[in-house]
């Protein structure tokens, strides 16, 4: 029996209101080589029965139950179950293009490529409007340094589900999510980076054939227990798999505006709204972020100008060691963030 071309790889966690509206757009794509494998990460709701209601109306769903694992448990399990030329990832509270599959197969075949990168579409539910970040307009022709330099410096986001990958590029190089106790924040930021960095040839699709579903209140004001320690655990992974690789001189400043973008990050982390720690326990959390030497230390080596001027200051507050103005200044911004993002 042929492989299919495409392995679909469904990521369900209580996600019963969005399922119908994912599962139909992947039982819709005009790609019929397909296979559907939904990885049902222990869901409470009635996301079992939503599931099961369309594996009847489609043979070529296969269906997964597990106890509740995390996300990078559930997308390595899917890809252990995978048999597909390629395979993606599909968020099941997002949804995609009836031709996702097979635009991006072909662009895959035509020009031989372990990795297809398509464009996407914001859908922001607070304000029913919808948002489309030019990503292959910007890298397409490009070498692929180009993208994972931005990348790390932050100008584009590591999602793991705007791509097309050859099976045999993951199995080749032993490519896995880590696992919840591990880079439970960043877990496709680290899953992206390498498969980047291990694919012969990356290419751009100028289409925004997923629909990446999102919620304002939660990027803004989502409390993240942990973020500082996941991104200084993945800067020296990607150090380490770098330095390995003889590839860290070309990408060592890029490296330490990750750390030092990631650290302004985390210290806002620590000034959002659903934070409900002590005022003590924030500026305890604080101290800490800013006078880690990984972080702290990497601030003189990167070029301020890369950042706006609300960033900049923070970090110049931080290099100097002031941390009540860098608790007091981070609140604010935080603030000025999360109201601006309500209007």
């Amino acid at each position: 029996m042929e492989n299919p071309a495409v392995s679909l790889l469904v990521a369900v966690y209580n996600t019963e209101a969005f399922l119908p509206n994912c599962l139909q757009s992947l039982i819709n794509q005009t790609l019929n080589n397909i296979e559907i494998i939904i990885v049902n990460d222990g869901s409470t709701d009635g996301s079992q029965k939503m599931i099961n209601h369309f594996a009847k109306k489609d043979g070529r769903i296969k269906t997964i139950i597990q106890e509740n694992q995390g996300l990078g448990a559930v997308r390595n399990k899917g890809i252990e179950a995978a048999s597909g030329e390629y395979l993606a990832f599909i968020d099941s509270d997002d949804w995609i293009e009836a031709d996702y599959c097979q635009s991006m197969y072909e662009k895959a075949k035509a020009e031989d490529a372990d990795l297809v990168i398509c464009d996407y579409a914001v859908e922001i539910q607070d304000t029913g409007k919808t948002v489309y970040p030019d990503i292959a307009k910007n890298y397409a022709g490009k070498p692929k340094d180009a993208f994972i330099t931005d990348l790390l410096k932050g100008r584009v986001s590591g999602f793991s589900w705007n791509k097309l990958y050859r099976r045999s590029l993951i199995e080749q190089h032993q490519l896995v999510f880590p696992l919840r106790e591990e880079l439970e924040n960043i877990e496709d930021q680290y899953f992206s980076f390498r498969c980047l960095l291990f694919a012969d040839s990356a290419v751009f699709l100028p289409k925004p054939l997923y629909h990446y579903r999102v919620h304002l209140s939660s990027i803004v004001q989502k409390y993240q227990t942990g973020l500082f320690e996941d991104g200084l655990a993945l800067y020296e992974a990607n150090l380490d798999c770098l330095t390995k690789r003889g590839e860290l001189p070309a990408l060592k400043e890029a490296l330490h505006v990750f750390i030092v973008n990631h650290g302004c990050i985390s210290v806002l982390n620590e000034c959002k709204s659903r934070n409900k720690s002590s005022s003590a326990e924030k500026y305890k959390n604080i101290r800490r972020i800013c006078t880690c030497p990984e972080f702290r230390g990497k601030i003189p080596a990167v070029d301020l100008t890369a950042f706006d001027s609300k960033k900049k200051l923070l970090l110049l507050l931080i290099r100097y060691r002031l941390i009540p103005a860098v608790y007091g200044f981070a609140a604010i911004y935080q603030k000025l963030i999360e109201y601006r993002m309500k209007k």
